[in-house]
């Protein structure tokens, strides 16, 4: 009941592609076994990296341990496990998430920001990543320890919520990282708050309003 394929395996499916060194399949059970240098693109361009991945053969669900994703916005996460329910809400397990691209040169040196949590629940349905037990880090170092906290996920382009950190340097305010909270409150209006925090300068509060006309925008 079981087949294998090994040697360069490709396997497509409504969409996603799976790339494997050795594939089993389990006619019982209706799951691939995949390992060696797997790699699974699926229909919204999400690369997913990984030595052994057990999928179902529709790849709706999906179990692996040593994770890594890079989405088309790129945004990574990283994990020790990882569980996938239904096409649609990505686990991981003592996971990192970051939309700094790791450095050529020393891949394993920490970004320039990331976020460790316990649990990332990644919800494809409603766009959201969600960070359990979390902190957020700095060059490695700790910044803020957030028991729950809830970010839109790369592919929204306005929605309520935290917006991506953004590292800033400074002659004057030295090195900062500012975590942006947008507020869509309208069609044609938004308002965008932007606390930081800087090694010189300590916090500084910003806020951006902005309101689009038919004939202009401020």
């Amino acid at each position: 009941n079981t087949v294998t394929a090994i040697g360069a395996v490709q396997i497509d499916y409504d969409g996603n592609r799976l790339v494997a060194q050795r594939v089993a399949y389990d006619r019982r059970t209706s799951r691939l076994v995949a390992s060696g240098r797997v790699e699974i693109l699926d229909r919204d361009g999400n690369r997913f990296y990984s030595e052994e991945i057990d999928v179902t053969d529709d790849f709706r669900d999906a179990f692996v341990r040593t994770l890594r994703v890079e989405t088309p916005d790129k945004a990574y996460f990283a994990a020790d496990s990882a569980e996938r329910r239904d096409g649609e809400v990505t686990t991981f397990n003592y996971g990192v998430y970051t939309a700094c691209e790791p450095c050529e040169e020393d891949p394993d040196k920490p970004p320039v920001w990331r976020i460790k949590a316990q649990k990332i629940i990644w919800n494809g349905k409603t766009k959201t990543v969600r960070f359990e037990n979390s902190r957020f880090e700095f060059f490695g170092m700790p910044l803020a320890f957030l028991p729950v906290f809830e970010i839109a996920d790369p592919t929204v382009k306005r929605k309520t919520g935290f917006l991506l950190p953004r590292y800033r340097a400074t002659d004057e305010l030295g090195h900062g990282v500012k975590v942006p909270f947008y507020v869509a409150l309208g069609p044609t209006y938004d308002l965008t708050l932007k606390p930081a925090w800087y090694s010189r300068q300590g916090f500084v509060g910003e806020a951006e309003w902005r309101q689009r006309f038919n004939s202009g925008e401020y």
